[in-house]
């Protein structure tokens, strides 16, 4: 699998995790699919403001949960910054 994906769907399942289910088993899956959409919109340049709008929509209107804008944006720099590569000193 590619690892930018793979550290896509960790830190959704982990960090993200807006149903609470990260520690579940059996939900290792459970934002994949979120993970995919999210890594296609930064392979095609979107950035912080474009994710985060992505998953204040997941969040609220797609599961009808509570928002937590402030975190989506957390989460949406981190994703960012694993797509942006490392500068040299």
């Amino acid at each position: 699998m590619i690892p930018k994906l793979e550290a896509l769907k960790r830190l959704l399942l982990k960090d993200w995790d807006p149903a609470g289910v990260g520690d579940a088993e059996g939900a290792q899956d459970e934002y994949d699919h979120h993970a995919f959409n999210v890594f296609a919109m930064l392979g095609q340049g979107a950035g912080i403001e474009e994710i985060a709008a992505y998953l204040n929509w997941l969040e609220s209107d797609h599961m009808s949960l509570p928002l937590r804008a402030e975190r989506n944006r957390t989460i949406a720099t981190r994703a960012v910054a694993l797509f942006t590569p490392d500068e040299a000193p």
